[in-house]
């Protein structure tokens, strides 16, 4: 692992942070490592499984997660002087933190010195998430390390050697499969809008008005056909409770990962 590139990550969340309008400026720690985690995703991507940083993410609690990168955080802030804000929050019982650092020269010396696609994962997290946690734990948790993994386990970037042979051979067959049907859809598609086009071009110019639907009458009649539709749907449902037990298998199977198996 490189902790150096690790600063490098956290400066730039947090330089990128300071170019976003007043009021949306601010990172936490748990902000900040998932921003360093989604620059290590983007390089992999691009460098065919290597992270950027080196760092060892597992599955936690909250996502992916990497003490290492956690504890770089104070020394960052630090140095680089960035603005601390602490304030309570009723479902912590530490205070909560946030830093806020404007400095355009950081941010272009750190965009001569990053990858491009290092730079375009961030910016483009930071501009969307901020410091809203939810969404941006929702979004961390189903990138594909994560979807392949358990609690607990190490992540791997590396996504097709994880796949057994087996599988493998079943995912390039769905890729065939699915670029002919992507084809099938479109050529559907676009006869569809054709179909449309040519209804559209013989539609009348003028419209007949229509006149409006009579209201039903509540007379006993109906309520005896209500009370008859009633007894039809059987007795009534009883609640139940109970507990649901689900197997560990689930975090492994490719319904987490693969959107066409449902």
């Amino acid at each position: 692992m490189d902790l150096n590139k690790v600063d490098l990550l956290i400066k730039f969340a947090l330089a990128t942070a300071g170019q976003e309008d007043p009021g949306n400026r601010e990172l936490g720690p748990i902000h900040l490592v998932k921003y360093v985690y989604l620059g290590d995703l983007a390089h992999a991507k691009s460098y065919n499984g290597k992270t950027f940083t080196g760092i060892p993410w597992k599955f936690y609690h909250f996502g992916p997660w990497a003490y290492e990168v956690y504890k770089r955080i104070e020394p960052v802030v630090q140095e680089v002087d960035a603005t601390e804000r602490k304030f309570s929050h009723p479902q912590y019982a530490d205070d909560v933190i946030r830093w806020t650092l404007v400095d355009e020269e950081l941010f272009e010396r750190l965009e001569q010195q990053l990858p491009f696609c290092v730079i375009s994962a961030i910016k483009r997290a930071v501009h969307e998430f901020g410091s809203e946690t939810q969404s941006l734990l929702h979004h961390v948790y189903t990138t594909e390390p994560m979807l392949r993994a358990a609690p607990q386990d190490q992540l791997s970037f590396d996504f097709q050697s994880e796949l057994a042979p087996e599988t493998q051979k079943v995912e390039t067959l769905h890729t065939d499969q699915s670029a002919k049907a992507k084809k099938q859809r479109k050529a559907k598609l676009q006869a569809l809008r054709e179909r449309v086009q040519k209804k559209l071009a013989e539609k009348p110019k003028t419209r007949k008005l229509i006149s409006p639907p009579t209201p039903p009458r509540y007379d006993k009649v109906f309520f005896e056909r209500q009370e008859w539709l009633d007894q039809l749907a059987g007795s009534t449902i009883v609640p139940q409770s109970g507990q649901i037990v689900i197997s560990d298998k689930v975090w492994k199977s490719r319904s987490r990962f693969d959107p066409d198996v449902s």
